[in-house]
């Protein structure tokens, strides 16, 4: 017989991380916390009369549950797409129903591209995972505003005022982080944080996240990586992050998943999962990335994939694209 432990009070919801290190965790949020976030989300982007949400992202996780809670709270509609991700479905419903915002993913934004012609969407929160350099250029006609959150916070905390401006912390989010030179893990205050991880201990006051970032000199917040993602070879920190949009620049490249595998000399070297088109050469890609990535921070190992392995969340699975065995 196992015996649950009690739920905090005021529980209202619990969520499950994406598990993109690790199994998944429990996490409790109360109503307060919904509250916050949604009341947080509003300042930020003020609801109008006749808006709209588009959800598309599972409500199991807190980016399409954040969506149901923000238009409770205004009431105002969702627009529900009910079915596993179809892009011209998808586009289609919101056409059809008038959304005028929309939460995604930026593999569901590049799924999207060729298919909203009539969308009629004011604001596009983008976020789950990082969007690289060009997939932003691509839907640059787009509204798209970059933002950052965690299932700890019940979505975003940091979001772009507006297409191609950096990260600020929504209203009521305090954040601290390190510098551009030395980043260090990103730590959050705001009445939106969780009560606590179902199997450890509470999570208010601080969130100490797993993610690495720093504030510049006008409080815009960038994030590099996760900590538990940097590679160390030779010696050397590698942030995928950082590696990933320099091959995701490449010609030839369409999308790019980096990680760290063990070698006997360098403790690790850096490998990569590459989407390519036709046009990739790769002699000229290595070319490319010797003038521009340091020794220690070119792939050393490459696998050519159809499509990069994905959580359900949106977010790469570096675990997965490690494992590839067409990597050589």
């Amino acid at each position: 017989l196992v015996v649950a432990a009690p739920l905090p009070p005021d529980t209202a919801v619990v969520l499950f991380t994406s598990g993109s290190t690790g199994s998944p965790r429990g996490i409790a949020i109360s109503r307060a916390a919904l509250v916050a976030a949604a009341a947080s989300s509003a300042a930020h982007l003020p609801f109008r009369d006749d808006d709209r949400w588009l959800a598309c992202l599972p409500l199991a996780h807190s980016g399409g549950l954040a969506i149901v809670v923000r238009c409770l709270v205004a009431r105002r509609p969702v627009v529900l797409h009910e079915r596993d991700f179809d892009a011209p479905a998808v586009a289609r419903l919101a056409a059809e129903r008038r959304a005028t915002l929309a939460s995604l993913v930026p593999a569901q934004l590049d799924a999207l591209l060729p298919h909203l012609h009539d969308a009629q969407l004011r604001a596009i929160l983008l976020g789950g995972a990082p969007a690289t350099p060009a997939q932003l250029a691509a839907a640059r006609h787009l509204p798209v505003h970059r933002t950052y959150g965690l299932t700890e916070t019940f979505g975003q905390i940091a979001t772009a005022r507006e297409p191609g401006a950096p990260l600020v912390a929504l209203p009521g989010v305090a954040l601290a982080a390190g510098t551009a030179a030395a980043p260090q893990r990103i730590r959050i205050r705001t009445a939106q944080l969780a009560t606590a991880y179902l199997d450890g201990p509470p999570i208010a006051p601080e969130l100490v996240t797993a993610d690495l970032g720093y504030l510049d000199d006008h409080d815009a917040l960038h994030v590099v990586g996760r900590a538990d993602d940097v590679i160390i070879s030779g010696g050397e920190n590698v942030h995928p992050a950082e590696i990933e949009a320099i091959l995701a620049a490449t010609a030839g490249v369409r999308a790019a998943c980096a990680f760290g595998i063990p070698d006997p000399r360098w403790g690790q070297v850096v490998g990569a999962a590459l989407v390519v088109s036709a046009a990739f050469d790769r002699a000229a890609a290595e070319a490319t990335w010797r003038a521009t990535l340091a020794p220690h921070a070119r792939p050393r190992r490459l696998a050519l994939v159809a499509e990069l392995p994905a959580l359900p969340s949106g977010k790469p699975d570096r675990r997965a694209a490690a494992a590839l065995a067409a990597v050589k």
